[in-house]
């Protein structure tokens, strides 16, 4: 069922259906695509620091459309900081150093769980079960 809401990007009022912003904010954004689209197609490998100076467009636009996918398949690379440390990456949210200090991490804390297992069979209650 369709719903009232505010728009994000303007404020107003609009009838939800699916777009999360209002008609006119939605083409906006739309044409903020084909802009970015056409400076990625021009400037193979950028930043997206490059393409907001450039362009004009804002930055969630562009990170919206690199979440959806829309630049691999074409082809192009654009660099976004690691959300970790923010070097700067191609793809997915952490480089690879990032990505492998939480696996460590990770690692480490599963080696901590087994090691604090208790061996019931020589705790305090059960060695006076067994006299």
């Amino acid at each position: 069922m369709n719903k009232l809401k505010n728009c994000s990007g303007c404020g107003k009022v609009y009838m939800e259906i699916g777009q999360g912003m209002c008609i006119d904010c939605y083409r906006k954004e739309q044409e903020d695509e084909q802009t970015v689209y056409s400076y990625v197609r021009d400037h193979d490998r950028c930043s997206i620091k490059q393409i907001v100076d450039d362009t004009g467009v804002k930055e969630r636009v562009i990170l919206r459309m690199l979440k959806q996918g829309r630049f691999i398949a074409s082809g192009f690379q654009i660099n976004y900081p690691c959300q970790g440390c923010g070097t700067p990456i191609t793809t997915g949210k952490l480089c690879s150093k990032c990505s492998n200090d939480i696996i460590n991490q990770a690692k480490r804390l599963e080696a901590a769980k087994v090691v604090k297992k208790v061996d019931k069979s020589s705790t305090m209650y059960n060695a006076s079960r067994d006299r």
